[in-house]
C-alpha cells in the first residue's frame, strides 16, 4: 500500500519570506558611486531674489538656445571656463575687475578669536559664531598656512536658457569643478604632498585637510533661473 505524502503547511511561508527580505536589507551595504564634492551649485529659493552684486563680484557664464557660451558676456568655449575660474579665485590682490582678496595673517586672526571668546566669557553668546569662524580660519592657517579670502559676495553665475541641453549644462559645471579643484590639487601638492582627489574625507587628518583646502578655495557657484535667450 502507498505511502500517503504529508501535506506541507504554507502558512507560514510568506511571513518567513518577509522576515528574510528585511534581514537583507538591513545586513546588505549598498555602495555609493562617489561623487565629484559640490558639484551641482547652490540655487536661489524659490520666490527668492537674488541679492544684488556688483558686476567685479561675479564671473557669469550664459548657455543659451544654440549652447553657446559667453563668459563675461563675450563668446567663448567651454573649455575656456576653467582658466576664467582659476582667475577668479587667484588674482592680484590691486584687481579691480575681480572680487576682493583679503589676506588671512594668523596674527589677526589670533587676536580676534581672543576677543571673540573673551566677549563670549562674558556671558555674550552673540559671538560664539565669530569663534567659531576664526577657530576655523587658524585651522586652516596651521594646516596650509597664511592665504587670501575670497569676498563672500563673489560669485560664479551659471545662466541658462530654457532649451540648453542638459548635457551643455553639465560640461560647463564640469569645467568649473575642473579649474576649482586644479587649484586645490595644487596646494595639496605643494602642502601636502598628495593629489587632492587621494584625500580620504573618512580620515580624520585628511577630512581636516581637505576642509581647509576648500577654505581657501571655497566653492561659489549659483545657478540663475532659466530664461529665454536669443
Amino acid at each position: 500500500m502507498a505511502r500517503e505524502v504529508e501535506e506541507i503547511n504554507a502558512s507560514s511561508m510568506a511571513d518567513i519570506a518577509f522576515l528574510l527580505l528585511i534581514f537583507f536589507l538591513v545586513t546588505t551595504t549598498l555602495h555609493k558611486e562617489k561623487v565629484i564634492e559640490e558639484r551641482l551649485p547652490q540655487r536661489v529659493p524659490e520666490g527668492q531674489i537674488p541679492p544684488k552684486v556688483l558686476p567685479k563680484n561675479v564671473l557669469e557664464i550664459i548657455a543659451n538656445r544654440k549652447d553657446q557660451i559667453l563668459l563675461e558676456k563675450e563668446p567663448a568655449e567651454i573649455e575656456d571656463i576653467k582658466e576664467k575660474v582659476r582667475e577668479f579665485y587667484v588674482h592680484p590682490l590691486t584687481a579691480t575687475n575681480w572680487p576682493k582678496l583679503t589676506p588671512v595673517r594668523k596674527a589677526d586672526v589670533e587676536a580676534k578669536l581672543k576677543l571673540y571668546k573673551g566677549y563670549v566669557a562674558q556671558g555674550e553668546q552673540a559671538y560664539e559664531d565669530s569663534v567659531n569662524i576664526y577657530e576655523n580660519k587658524l585651522n586652516t592657517i596651521n594646516l596650509v598656512g597664511e592665504y587670501n579670502e575670497l569676498a563672500k559676495e563673489g560669485m560664479v553665475t551659471i545662466q541658462l536658457d530654457n532649451s540648453t541641453k542638459f548635457e551643455t549644462y553639465l560640461k560647463v559645471l564640469d569645467q568649473i569643478m575642473l579649474g576649482l579643484n586644479e587649484l586645490r590639487d595644487e596646494l595639496s601638492r605643494e602642502k601636502f604632498n598628495i593629489p587632492y582627489n587621494k584625500l580620504n574625507e573618512k580620515n580624520e587628518e585628511d577630512r581636516a585637510k581637505i576642509k581647509a583646502l576648500r577654505a581657501v578655495y571655497p566653492k561659489r557657484i549659483m545657478k540663475a533661473k532659466n530664461v529665454n535667450t536669443n
